[in-house]
């Protein structure tokens, strides 16, 4: 993105001089500052995601757990981290920050509506080589067919997307809801470990 916008804008710097005198010169130089400004946003924007990142290859695991415990601590409800045999070891940077992010709204739209006296996050290879996120809140559940998404619901869907992954919320009025984010190994292993 921050490549393209920099060719729009030299671009649009091109078509300026060739417009020398012109009215529209001065729709352009607006267009140009706002597209500047988009494109000096998207590079603090990635410089910040960049070093957020770090240490989610070896830790991914480390944090999800402590960010269970903290939410457990902070709300009272009796949370649980449960990874199962063959989830990789070590995450791309990139995935175990978004997957992260994602259970952590999770858990947020559990503390503030599911009323739930206990959450679990389980960690699960699949046989198709796959892996899959589950994020279970134990409450009272909801009728999707009636909610609207939220921000919250529709950024976890677009950081699912933004690692290759697949995100799908269960949930039925007292019967709880699940979040699942699915995703081939490849999209978030760094090896085979």
């Amino acid at each position: 993105m921050a490549q393209t916008l920099t060719t729009i804008v030299m671009d649009l710097e091109v078509f300026k001089r060739d417009q020398a005198g012109q009215e529209v010169l001065s729709k352009f130089d607006a267009v140009q500052g706002s597209m500047r400004e988009v494109l000096s946003s998207l590079r603090e924007l990635l410089h910040d995601l960049r070093a957020e990142s770090t240490g989610f290859a070896e830790d991914f695991q480390e944090r999800l757990s402590a960010l269970v415990e903290e939410f457990q601590r902070r709300t009272g409800i009796a949370s649980v981290l449960v990874v199962e045999p063959g989830w990789p070891a070590r995450s791309k940077p990139a995935a175990g920050l978004n997957l992260y992010r994602i259970a952590e709204e999770a858990l947020v739209n559990a503390g503030r509506h599911s009323g739930a006296r206990r959450v679990c996050i389980t960690l699960r290879p699949l046989p198709d080589d796959g892996l899959r996120m589950t994020i279970t809140d134990y409450g009272r559940g909801f009728d999707g067919a009636l909610i609207t998404p939220g921000i919250g619901t529709i950024g976890m869907k677009e950081r699912a997307v933004l690692i290759g992954a697949l995100l799908t919320i269960d949930s039925a009025p007292g019967a709880g809801t699940s979040v699942h984010v699915t995703m081939p190994r490849a999209a978030l292993a760094a090896n085979r470990a």
